[in-house]
């Protein structure tokens, strides 16, 4: 870019004023050089050009385009409580996806800005940060919610406020009544649970019992089995329902060592399941091993190792290692390019993310609450990499999928 420039000649030679046809002579220059006002001043431009070129200091900075505004995603999640371990891998999921994104433009021309407050799986924690990320932060949504108790404790302030949640990291059927702010990317435990108990009638398994957390995810689960098992011709033989305290939880495992169910199925967060598993396994309960994906097969390994092999965990996303889909390829890239291992955790944060800028996407150059929310519900049978996506309105989900695997040997999990 140029700058301007203003040059005249003093005021006694016009440079436009006619001269003799034999041109003027400059005074003070030697006649033979021909050189007339006019071609002085044409001189002098030139040499100014010239100047400019060769001189960027005497350039004026361009002007930068001015950025979009970024488009703020809000999380209160549990990193220092008893779901931290599987929280943390989720978190790697979604910040590697997020980054990839960010790094091809954002969405629109939007980047991404993701605030993160830790709510220790506390309600009352969470619902401050939700407060601080809508007040302070300017939080378009809340994402990836942490627990079911955060969640639950969330969603008055931001039905009151139009703010959407979506993505809860639980499978809480408490909270799958109709919110319109409300938005699942995942089965609930009730759908996990009737899968599991579906696949172990398949195997002839007649009798089964629980031992279950005073939380959602213990009490939802036993609901979802007392409805699943009649279904399947599946009989409970004991519920054993653990303290938050976990002061009964030995005297419980003893009891299960008595009644010795064929299959037991544990529901707890994750750091509380390795727990009573240890417990179980103390007390010589040599029944088959079941849970729900909020267990985390990775936190489980890593804790107990070889102690939990063979045991059976419902997944809510694509087998991370099944390399034919190409969603799951995509997954593979985005965790290869941020060094974080493959795991269920990190796919699953790695398909939350991308579910949520799908959704972005959808509600146009300039996303508000409103238009995000009509974006995700009218979402019907989206292609998204290979993957099928579709808004169920009785259940506020965008995914149904529930699949079976199994920890082996390191932890590498058979599907």
């Amino acid at each position: 870019m140029f700058a301007s420039l203003s040059w005249s000649l003093p005021a006694d030679q016009d440079a436009y004023a006619a001269p003799p046809a034999s041109d003027r002579p400059v005074p003070g220059l030697r006649r033979q050089t021909g050189l007339t006002p006019r071609r002085f001043g044409l001189f002098l431009l030139a040499a100014a050009l010239v100047l400019l070129a060769v001189a960027p200091a005497f350039a004026l900075p361009a002007q930068p385009h001015e950025a979009a505004a970024p488009i703020v995603v809000g999380q209160s999640c549990d990193l220092s409580g008893p779901t931290a371990t599987r929280t943390r891998e989720y978190v790697k999921g979604v910040d590697a996806y997020l980054a990839h994104v960010n790094a091809q433009g954002g969405v629109n021309g939007h980047p991404i800005k993701l605030v993160r407050y830790d709510d220790a799986f506390t309600p009352a924690k969470g619902l401050e940060n939700a407060r601080r990320l809508a007040e302070q932060d300017g939080a378009l949504l809340y994402f990836g919610m942490g627990s079911a108790p955060v969640t639950a404790a969330v969603l008055p302030y931001a039905g009151e406020k139009g703010i959407p949640v979506f993505g809860s990291l639980s499978g809480a059927d408490s909270l799958r009544k109709p919110n319109p702010m409300l938005f699942h990317v995942r089965a609930s435990f009730g759908e996990e649970i009737d899968r599991l108990i579906g696949f172990l009638a398949n195997m002839g398994m007649k009798r089964v019992a629980a031992i279950a957390a005073d939380l959602p995810i213990g009490n939802d689960g036993v609901a979802a089995l007392e409805q699943a098992a009649p279904k399947y011709g599946m009989e409970i033989v004991r519920v054993s329902r653990v303290k938050n305290d976990m002061s009964n939880l030995d005297a419980e495992a003893a009891t299960l060592a008595r009644v010795m169910p064929q299959a037991l199925l544990v529901l707890a967060p994750a750091a509380p399941a390795v727990k009573y598993v240890e417990a179980l396994k103390k007390n010589k309960v040599n029944s088959q091993l079941l849970g729900v994906s909020a267990m985390s097969s990775t936190a489980l390994y890593k804790a107990l190792g070889s102690q939990v092999e063979g045991m059976l965990l419902t997944q809510t996303v694509p087998f991370p290692w099944n390399a034919r889909l190409g969603i799951v390829r995509d997954y593979q890239k985005r965790m290869a390019e941020a060094n974080v291992a493959v795991s269920f955790d990190s796919m699953d944060g790695y398909l939350s993310a991308r579910l949520l800028v799908e959704g972005l996407k959808a509600a146009g150059p300039n996303p508000s609450r409103k238009s995000f929310i009509a974006a995700l519900e009218g979402m019907q049978m989206r292609d998204v990499d290979g993957m099928s996506v579709s808004f169920a309105r009785n259940s506020r989900s965008l995914m149904r999928l529930v699949d079976v695997s199994m920890i082996s040997r390191d932890n590498k999990l058979l599907n």
